[in-house]
């Protein structure tokens, strides 16, 4: 697990702690690479992972007094297969929790890196996480947050960290919201039961479909599309192996009463059934509830379907329907964290599509109610965004939608403009080579981003480099460009277009298409990097494929409205209230990039690039 160096914000000592790499960050904290000192400043013991959560989450005192208490229950789980809590505290009235560090990388890298688990290694990871589970919830602990960015492929086996944690941050952060990622939550978080072991049963499930196939069992274009397909639909298990497939539909089961305990079902998997315990077929055998968890009666069930056809969130008006495009959950994606994968389309119980032996869903389509709640779920667990539409967006296809406003600038590179005069050398070496810069021969302005130059950035003389105004005005701006991946792009990378830039930060908003069919929007502000909303599969870019990139960034009220479409189709429409500060400088350009630690190479042409005024 690879972190970046520590910048000016970051804190240099944590209690008797010192500080020397930023592993990670998220919604909850920070995560820092430590090392225990003496007196004398010189280091006394081994690395460690100190997790210092963000001031607002830390709560009044007596949410942290909750948290130091919730945690030092936390120390009592047994050491194997987990990273172990070593310290608690607080710095600067922030909570922190001090765990073992285990090298390596977690479950969420390895499968987008190298592909799915299978065979033993894959029996071995359920086995080994099971028995984590089972002795965290010995300890009367519940992780509440068990994902593939939180086991980690250690040296010495998978090992499950950041646990009882969460339950601690329950009280630190709401009240009554769900907590978890998206993708992983259980379905009787959203009738407002609060999260318990058959929770971490679920969202355990989830993550092994994602280890044995590198998609999830459900999936939706938005977070609460996504969030109904968990509450409604049977899971995708395609690509499960046969051995694996009871275990997991059980404890995806829609009734938490009908999930195995981790006990019972690591009795199960490993053969061992103990005397007067629930056998293997008992355990796998589900029970359906007496009472669904969804409105069935034909009355209501009519009634919940217009009115969820009508539904909006945040006041907009629906977009016309389109078949839902596959989206992967976000962790706090991460991110410059790598992506999390991608999810197939939502796949209705009973209808085409349904995996063999699934089990039939709760009868009944969500009330508008129900959506309305999971979509405050969504503000709860993601970066502070408003999912604009409730339901998947589309505004055209083909080559792209009509662009908006006022023509401010175009470019088909076909000269030197004044983007950076210089001619594309990425074959040159030292101060000679360019890694982004003209072809005119080609009539295209290239990019290329690798392990010495990661983040590849170009941006547009229009607007120019100015100092901007007090204000968010006059930011309103349409960015349309044609990109086209060029022969030797290869691994995890990413090309796209930005607004509201400002290199030297930097600052502004990323829009995103990954080399495996990633569409992300990405907040940068001060260097830290957030997905704005969970990421949305799509079709992914072939080598010299053409793919129309366009994106709106748009002041509403306090709020940065911005939208994306790919080939024409509207991927994104979000309004992210936690927008960037007002910086000295607003531009738009051009991206490409590789993951720092994770090896690659992105190079992708431009051409006919616009800029249209909104405002």
């Amino acid at each position: 697990m690879r972190g970046r160096g520590l910048e000016p914000g970051d804190p240099e000592r944590v209690g008797d702690h010192r500080l020397s790499a930023v592993l990670g960050e998220g919604g909850q904290g920070t995560v820092y690479l430590a090392q225990a000192v003496d007196r004398d400043g010189l280091a006394a013991g081994p690395h460690v992972a100190v997790k210092v959560l963000h001031a607002r989450a830390a709560g009044d005192a007596e949410s942290r007094r909750r948290f130091v208490r919730e945690v030092e229950t936390a120390r009592r789980v047994a050491a194997f297969c987990t990273a172990r809590v070593l310290d608690v505290g607080t710095f600067n009235g922030r909570p922190y929790v001090v765990s073992e560090y285990i090298p390596g990388a977690s479950l969420a890298e390895a499968v987008a890196a190298d592909g799915p688990r299978s065979g033993s290694g894959l029996q071995r990871l359920a086995v080994a996480t099971l028995t984590a589970l089972a002795a965290i919830h010995r300890a009367g602990v519940v992780h509440r947050d068990f994902k593939p960015s939180n086991v980690i492929l250690g040296p010495e086996g998978p090992v499950v960290i950041d646990f009882g944690i969460a339950r601690a941050l329950d009280h630190a952060t709401t009240a009554s919201g769900l907590i978890g990622t998206p993708a992983y939550i259980a379905p009787e978080q959203f009738a407002g039961q609060p999260p318990g072991t058959a929770s971490d049963l679920f969202a355990w499930a989830c993550t092994m479909v994602y280890a044995a196939t590198g998609h999830l069992p459900f999936s939706g274009a938005t977070v609460p599309a996504l969030l109904v397909s968990v509450a409604t639909s049977a899971p995708d298990l395609s690509g499960v192996p046969g051995e694996l497939r009871p275990s997991l539909l059980a404890c995806l089961d829609k009734d938490p009463r009908a999930r195995p305990t981790a006990e019972e079902l690591l009795r199960g998997l490993t053969g061992h059934d103990l005397p007067g315990s629930r056998s293997r077929d008992d355990v796998l055998t589900r029970t359906r509830p007496a009472e669904p968890l969804w409105p069935a009666d034909a009355k209501t069930k009519a009634d919940a379907e217009a009115r969820t056809e009508a539904a909006t969130v945040g006041g907009t008006d629906p977009a016309p329907a389109r078949t839902a495009a596959p989206t992967t959950p976000a962790t706090p994606t991460t991110p410059a964290t790598p992506a999390t994968p991608a999810t197939p389309a939502t796949r209705v119980a009973g209808g085409p599509g349904r995996p063999s032996g699934a089990a039939p869903s709760p009868r009944g389509r969500p009330s508008r109610r129900l959506l309305l709640r999971v979509a405050a779920a969504g503000l709860v667990v993601l970066v502070p965004i408003a999912i604009v539409l409730a339901r998947s967006l589309t505004s055209g296809s083909g080559g792209g939608v009509p662009a908006e406003g006022t023509l401010l600038y175009q470019d088909d590179f076909s000269d030197r403009g004044n983007w950076d005069g210089y001619d594309f050398r990425p074959e040159a070496q030292g101060a000679d080579r360019v890694t982004h810069g003209y072809e005119i021969a080609r009539g295209v302005y290239t990019i290329r981003a690798d392990q010495a130059d990661p983040q590849g950035v170009g941006l547009s003389p229009v607007p120019p480099k100015t100092p901007a105004p007090a204000s968010a005005a006059g930011r309103d701006v349409m960015v349309g460009v044609t990109a086209r991946t060029r022969e030797g792009t290869s691994g995890r990378g990413a090309f796209g277009v930005l607004c509201r830039w400002d290199e030297d930060v930097p600052s502004g908003y990323a829009f995103l298409l990954g080399l495996d069919g990633t569409a992300r929007v990405v907040r940068n502000a001060s260097g830290t990097r957030l997905d704005v909303a969970p990421p949305v599969r799509t079709t992914a870019p072939r080598i010299g494929q053409d793919v129309r990139l366009q994106a709106s960034c748009r002041q509403e009220g306090g709020a940065a409205r911005l939208t994306l479409w790919i080939d024409g189709n509207r991927l994104f429409d979000v309004t992210d209230t936690g927008t960037p500060p007002v910086t000295a400088h607003n531009q738009v350009g051009l991206a490409a990039q590789v993951p720092e630690s994770g090896g690659g190479t992105t190079m992708v042409s431009f051409d006919d690039f616009t800029v249209h005024g909104t405002g």
